[in-house]
């Protein structure tokens, strides 16, 4: 194992880090160490996950893409944190850039490299002791998966019971004809989660459309005839257009001058038409059928609406309806049938084989996205009878390849504790929103002595459904406001949150850009909290997926991986700290958890110990912004062995400056 760096316990200088100032026992800033720091080796059991998205992490070649190679690249980087293992964003071929609308699970997406690329990461992390986790997207897949494209062709495919399908979706769930919906909402059905699916779709057809307009020159009603060949007249300056095919394109209306406006066209267009009065603008502009009535028949009218308007189908063609609990079209949840019975579903054993896959290939878990959603009733028992069975299946094919203990997994159920404890009684970890929510209202109100009851509680929850659980601790993620921004940007505040986050029980989770001081916010799109890493002062990012919405004003040389390594008061270094102190100290990734009396009765201040077998240390935070002097009888102040911001010593004096940390062997 390496030796743990000469920044901690050096002989006669404690920790540079975080522009601390440090002077136990009074020594003048250079205190004594009672640890010699040739015994302390890192022992890789951190329990510490790096979160990264794979398109926006590191770009090898230049593409403006993020990809497998530049992970590769990097792993150095992440061993710096102590860090043991990687959650990447879904790795699969996807119709959007976050890749959560999966195409194919059993593949890697060719902007991130090939399948030879992928296991040249996975070999790399597995010598340098790091794990890899894939994100695994179990709720939907998106609209264009050739599973979903085949089974809306009607019940006839193979793949129709894939997805969950309804012509009265109201009628078939207070009927119980839907097992995986018993419910949707105050009155049981939630008509934003159901989206139209095209069945039977018509082939080639060349047509003339007939439009009318109404007194205000509106689109009034559409008329379609076949006709034998495209023949326009007029002219093409309407301003009305004809919006169809795959992919979508606009089809301007001709115009004699009169009220009708007319378009010959060679049609091929497998979800209908719609009518437009903009290129750009849709809301107001768009123009399509009425609910209830969107099949054009030939040569009949159909009364147009811009008000919910919905695709005008063609002659042929007919629909259904599809789920989608993210409110929607682009996904459509898989069908796993009732939860009792669901391992013998198809869409179950699809799932399953392509996990195998990944889990035979040397991928040491998963993160499942959405698992509230999978089953409707997230308070029912489907979705953790789905997940014991998910997570049964997974872990007996990842013994049978070999690996040791059992298979790791972390789902993501974004709700307070309340709501996920009841979870962990049929699986193993789960991410812990409370905890951050929790740390961050304790930071900004300055108040720190309320966190280890708060803490202690949480877990005291989570350990009655499941002695062995696992909390999954962090700051945020993808799908949440930065934490730079829930602090307002304070480099003091961020870093404190760092270092709680790496001293608390739990086995924690680094978000990308995070240990660099990231902020930012969801208003304007989700891409302005997925930021790339800059690694170089001045030099490219990987930005290619991000279509533009990056804050470029947040990326300055010296928020560059470049700048941060060579600043001894960077958050940078906090992460890298407090990331190898963990990676040191059993105690501090294992150990027990218990309050301290420091600080007792000051409201900022939180203490507690660690305890893993005869090694123990105490832990103490400032989560205020003033200077704090504490009397410390009982416990051992001579061994700093690590610290942020300014902390000092005295015989049993210990002085913790705004927003500082510390922590002691005893």
């Amino acid at each position: 194992m390496r030796i743990i760096y000469n920044l901690i316990l050096a002989a006669l200088s404690i920790l540079i880090i975080a522009g601390c100032e440090k002077t136990p026992n009074g020594g003048g800033g250079n205190g004594n160490s009672n640890t010699d720091p040739e015994e302390v080796e890192r022992n890789g059991e951190s329990g510490i996950t790096y979160q990264l998205l794979v398109y926006s992490f590191a770009d090898s070649d230049g593409d403006g893409c993020g990809d497998f190679k530049g992970i590769e690249s990097k792993l150095d980087y992440l061993k710096e944190m102590g860090v043991g293992a990687l959650w990447l964003s879904p790795i699969h071929p996807a119709s959007s850039y976050h890749g959560y609308d999966v195409l194919d699970y059993s593949t890697v997406n060719s902007d991130y490299g090939t399948e030879s690329d992928f296991q040249s990461l996975l070999s790399a992390a597995h010598e340098k002791g790091i794990k890899i986790y894939l994100d695994y997207v179990l709720n939907h897949t998106s609209v264009n998966h050739p599973w979903f494209l085949d089974a809306k062709q009607g019940s006839d495919s193979e793949y129709y019971d894939f997805y969950i399908f309804s012509d009265d979706p109201q009628s078939d769930i207070s009927n119980g004809k839907i097992a995986m919906i018993n419910s949707e909402g105050s009155s049981g059905y939630d008509s934003g989660q159901w989206f139209s699916a095209v069945q039977s779709t018509a082939s080639e057809m060349t047509v003339k459309f007939t439009l009318a307009l109404d007194s205000n020159n509106k689109p009034s009603t559409l008329t379609i005839e076949e006709v034998e060949s495209v023949s326009n007249s007029g002219t093409a300056d309407t301003g009305i257009y004809l919006y169809c095919g795959d992919p979508a394109d606009n089809y301007e209306f001709y115009t004699d001058g009169g009220d009708e406006y007319t378009l010959s066209i060679e049609l091929n267009s497998p979800w209908g038409v719609l009518v437009r009065t903009s290129t750009t603008l849709w809301d107001s502009y768009k123009y399509g059928a009425p609910a209830g009535s969107n099949i054009l028949e030939w040569g009949v009218p159909l009364e147009l609406t811009n008000s919910n308007a919905s695709d005008i189908l063609l002659p042929g063609m007919s629909a259904t309806m599809y789920h989608s609990h993210m409110w929607t079209s682009y996904f459509a949840d898989l069908n796993y049938g009732d939860a009792s019975t669901c391992e013998t579903s198809a869409a179950f054993l699809a799932v399953c084989e392509s996990a195998d896959k990944w889990i035979n290939m040397g991928v040491d878990g998963f993160r499942l996205d959405a698992i509230k959603h999978i089953y409707h009733n997230a308070t029912s028992d489907e979705n953790p009878t789905f997940l014991g069975k998910f997570y049964d299946h997974c872990n007996a094919t990842y013994k049978a390849r070999g690996g040791e203990g059992d298979i790791y997994m972390v789902g993501e159920h974004f709700s307070e504790a309340s709501a996920v404890a009841p979870y962990y009684a049929t699986f193993p970890a789960f991410f812990d929103f409370s905890y951050y929510w929790t740390l961050r209202d304790a930071i900004n109100s300055s108040t720190g002595s309320s966190f280890v009851a708060d803490v202690q509680s949480l877990r005291k929850l989570y350990e009655q459904y499941n002695a062995d659980f696992i909390e999954a601790t962090k700051l945020t993620n993808h799908d949440e406001n930065r934490a730079g921004s829930d602090f307002s940007t304070s480099t003091a505040k961020m870093k404190l949150a760092g270092a709680v986050l790496l001293t608390s029980p739990g086995e924690p989770y680094i978000y990308q850009g995070e240990e660099l001081g990231y902020y930012g916010v969801k208003d304007n799109g989700d891409e302005y909290v997925r930021t790339p890493i800059l690694w170089t002062a001045g030099g490219a990012i990987a930005d290619g997926k991000l279509d533009g919405k990056v804050n470029t004003a947040m990326l300055t040389d010296n928020i560059s991986v470049e700048s941060q390594e060579q600043s001894s008061t960077s958050i940078l270094n906090v992460y890298r700290t407090f990331g190898v102190l963990r990676d040191s100290y059993r105690s501090l990734s294992q150990g027990s958890f218990g309050y301290s009396t420091v600080g007792s009765g000051n409201s900022s201040i939180a203490a507690w110990y660690r305890t893993y077998d005869d090694e123990k240390v105490l832990v103490v935070h400032n989560f205020g912004a003033n200077s704090v002097s504490l009397s410390v009888s009982s416990d051992d102040l001579s061994t700093l062995i690590g610290s942020n911001g300014t902390v000092s010593v005295s015989g049993k004096k210990l002085t913790l400056g705004g927003y500082a940390s510390a922590v002691f062997l005893q």
